[in-house]
């Protein structure tokens, strides 16, 4: 089952910093590196979509929508990654950005 989000090029490079945490994480059960391993698979997946965005300069590409095609535990896994680092995000419309990620994700996978 896949899951499609549409993202601006701006929120694309928001979303991918947001969880670029997780290239310092260790893990050390099993369960955690499995998580681990989807987490790394999702943001190395999404560095990839930001960097496309960030070649997205002039103001006709940056209105268009990048798609992100995730399976559905890898959406799930970046739901909860965003939902554990909209916590530390002190900066309103960043914040905001998130968030609006987040209910597209919980909306998709429901």
């Amino acid at each position: 089952m896949k899951i499609d989000l549409r993202l601006t090029p701006e929120n694309a490079i928001i979303i991918a910093a947001t969880i670029e945490a997780v290239y310092n994480t260790n893990a050390f059960t099993r369960r955690n590196k499995s998580v681990l391993s989807i987490a790394l698979d999702v943001a190395a997946k999404l560095d990839g979509k930001a960097l496309l965005a960030k070649g997205k300069r002039n103001h006709f590409d940056a209105e268009k929508k990048i798609k992100v095609s995730l399976k559905f535990h890898e959406a799930d896994v970046l739901e909860l990654l965003l939902i554990q680092q909209i916590k530390d995000v002190q900066e309103p419309y960043i914040r905001q950005q998130i968030q609006k990620t987040i209910d597209d994700l919980n909306q998709k996978l429901a």
